[in-house]
């Protein structure tokens, strides 16, 4: 069971193996399907899932070194190796309580029908409290594929995951009864086809996409600065530091009246920002009068507070005339742990910290409002960074009639892992697909990008190399897309 989870895992985007999706849970369920007990189905279904979780996140290793939070080697190296642990165990208790409910026992409908919702329930469920990350995790193996976005376009990514596991039960059965000697012609030849069957949507996806370029409703340039987390968040970024980075590249390109430029989570405007205020702070000042001399509008992430000191992660909208006011959206789906401590945690988490001589603060206030940006004729849907992974707020903003999803993102904390960028974007694409709606992806490292409304890859950069830092002054990639 540990070796089927592993090769599930490796169906993850980054590993590019997404035919695995289709072929090795089958195995697994057979296997299941051997053992008279729930007890022991749930303890085989628990090393499986967490095999497969593990793998498909192991960039979370790529958290360490945690050293610039406080943390020495060995404790940075023990709370990533605590936080991987934990996103495995998540995995294996979902999968645990799958394949208990996998009895030989019950009949075949049950079985194909039944086992198919239980998979997909069980993560909603995971999913609607303050510990998911929350990633389907199946779906998105398949992002790559444009006709398995359009299946998503039509029902959500949560079809393409019940196809995946109604498929992989069709064939257990399948290779049960052939095993069994019953039906046994028929059994083998329905045992060949349904091998074959995800050579379908490979061959498909060999032509060209019905509509690849939908509409992007404004030309759209995104500012990847590169800048390594560490620096980051030093609170030693100067000026000096940040104008080469995100100021110049906006002031010597050309941008067409009514663009929108948008500069990633964090870095652009270091230190926090007043929302009575804003323009107190010097960098956004100068943002605000590029934005105006320009006439183009820039989104950019920012920490801000308010005047009862609430601390928000947010998006500032910079706009382009001098009549229209800076808007904010904030940040509404914070990280368990980073941004906040669920379950009233706070002060156990913090004395264990102490422990390790880091002191812990996770402090950020939850934003209330789900409204547009509105940017001249055409509204903006806001996501910050991990809030991507969330389906409902991308359809909820489909429902508003939001003419472009954007996404600021800072993806350097795991410095560069080519694993994370990569189904990011993959989490990006579905999202698209499944709104209907554009995207625009910006990340502090890579990758950014701008999708189609199909999920299709308009443009996109190219990320730093792993755990590889860029000489001052910061070398910019500017990704720039006008239909």
């Amino acid at each position: 069971m540990a070796l089927w989870g592993l090769l599930l895992g490796l169906s993850a985007p980054g590993y590019n193996q997404w035919w695995l999706a289709w072929l090795a849970i089958a195995p697994a369920l057979l296997w299941a399907y051997q053992c008279p007990t729930f007890k022991q189905r749930a303890w085989g279904g628990f090393w499986f899932g967490f095999c497969f979780q593990a793998v498909y996140c192991l960039w979370f290793f790529d958290l360490h070194p945690l050293t610039w939070l406080g943390f020495d080697e060995l404790s940075s190296r023990l709370v990533t190796l605590a936080g991987w642990l934990l996103i495995g165990t998540e995995g294996g208790l979902l999968t645990s309580a799958f394949f208990g409910l996998a009895d030989p026992k019950k009949p075949f409908l049950w079985r194909l029908f039944g086992l198919p919702f239980a998979w997909v329930s069980l993560f909603y469920l995971l999913n609607a409290t303050p510990l998911a990350l929350p990633w389907g995790l199946l779906e998105y193996t398949q992002a790559g594929l444009w006709p398995m976005r359009w299946l998503a376009s039509h029902g959500g990514g949560w079809l393409i995951t019940a196809l995946l596991i109604f498929f992989s039960v069709l064939l257990a059965e399948s290779i049960h009864s052939a095993k069994a000697g019953r039906l046994k012609t028929s059994s083998h030849l329905t045992t060949l086809c349904l091998l074959c069957l995800p050579g379908l949507p490979a061959m498909l996806n060999t032509l060209p996409e019905p509509q690849i370029v939908a509409h992007v409703p404004m030309p759209v340039a995104i500012i990847q600065a590169n800048m390594p987390i560490e620096l980051i968040r030093s609170g030693q970024l100067t000026e000096e530091e940040i104008k080469p980075a995100y100021l110049q590249p906006i002031q010597t390109m050309y941008f067409p009246t009514g663009s929108l430029i948008l500069l990633p989570e964090e870095g652009a405007a270091p230190g926090l920002v007043d929302l009575k205020s804003p323009l107190d702070h010097p960098i956004l000042e100068q943002l605000a009068h590029l934005a105006q001399h320009k006439a183009v509008y820039i989104a950019v992430g920012i920490s801000s507070h308010s005047q009862k000191g609430q601390l928000f992660n947010s998006i500032a909208l910079l706009p382009a005339t001098k009549s229209e006011p800076i808007r904010f959206y904030h940040k509404r789906r914070l990280v368990p742990f980073g941004e906040y401590t669920p379950y009233q945690l706070g002060e156990f988490l913090g004395s264990t910290l102490r422990t390790f001589q880091v002191d812990y603060s996770a402090p950020y206030q939850v934003g209330q409002s789900n409204q547009p940006l509105p940017a001249g004729s055409y509204q903006l849907g806001g996501l910050v960074c991990f809030e991507l992974i969330d389906g409902s707020f991308t359809k909820a903003y489909r429902r508003r009639g939001v003419d472009l999803l954007i996404n600021l993102s800072n993806l350097g904390w795991f410095h560069q892992n080519p694993l994370i960028e990569a189904q990011f974007l993959a989490i990006g694409q579905l999202r698209a697909a499944e709104s209907k709606t554009p995207l625009a992806i910006a990340s502090n490292t890579g990758i950014s990008a701008i999708l189609s409304a199909t999920g299709a890859i308009l443009k996109r950069s190219h990320p730093l190399p792993p755990r590889q830092t860029r000489p001052k002054p910061w070398q910019s990639q500017v990704l720039f897309y006008n239909n």
